[in-house]
């Protein structure tokens, strides 16, 4: 593989949380983290109808962890083509366990990342949802907040009375193999056996040719947003 075909990129973007959301999400009442699933899959599918498609194929791995102040969510990918999202691989999105987080917020920063994963860079226009900065909410993410159902109780089914199944007396019999019979079934066995050991030399081979093509792809450059306005986005192209 030529280095114009071998070249790979992982971005890091973050989304800034350094100013005050708008005053209709002000109010909103406050959501206890991780966000439960059913609120993350409402912001998922509404980023999904914003941006008329599924970023990553629906392949993307959430997380929650603790990265102090200022910073929303962080996403990653890994592609061989910026330009191209329906190439993006190892998509992941981790948001940030220290914020304060309501409806509004949760529901913008989702769509703001997606869009990443989506192929959309920062701008600047602090109405736009690919702001960097969280400031107002897009007008979905400001309506009221979804209602989160409990999980229904477990219902008791009563066991079905077990019923015994008589058993039917089968007469005995004594089986006798034959000389030709033993060898014929050692045969079979040396045969199995034989299949199985080349299968095995198979196997092994193909892990060790996946292996090497691994390798090739092991190298990536993370470029992580700035907090400065000057630098909003960056990325960086090596070659594997």
């Amino acid at each position: 593989m030529t280095s114009s075909l071998s070249r790979h990129l992982l971005c890091a973007l973050v989304a800034i949380a350094l100013l005050p959301a708008a005053a209709q999400a002000a109010s909103a009442p406050a959501l206890p983290v991780p966000a439960a699933d059913a609120l993350t899959s409402t912001a998922h599918a509404l980023a999904v109808a914003r941006w008329g498609v599924e970023p990553c194929a629906g392949q993307v791995t959430v997380t929650w962890a603790h990265m102090g102040a200022g910073i929303n969510a962080r996403s990653q990918w890994m592609s061989v083509d910026i330009h191209n999202p329906s190439t993006y691989t190892q998509c992941a999105i981790a948001y940030n366990l220290d914020v304060d987080w309501d409806w509004p917020k949760l529901c913008t920063v989702v769509e703001h990342e997606l869009g990443h994963l989506a192929g959309h860079d920062h701008v600047n226009d602090p109405h736009d949802v690919m702001s960097p900065y969280y400031v107002f909410p897009t007008p979905e993410c400001a309506a009221a907040q979804p209602a989160v159902l409990p999980a229904p109780a477990p219902v008791a089914v009563a066991a079905a009375p077990a019923v015994a199944t008589p058993r039917k007396a089968t007469p005995k019999r004594k089986v006798t193999k034959t000389k030709a019979a033993n060898a014929k079934a050692a045969k079979t066995k040396a045969a199995k056996a034989k299949a199985t050991a080349r299968s095995a030399k198979g196997r092994s081979a193909r892990l060790r040719s996946k292996k090497a093509s691994r390798r090739g792809h092991a190298r990536a450059a993370v470029a992580v947003d700035s907090r400065d306005h000057a630098t909003l986005f960056g990325c960086t192209l090596v070659t594997a």
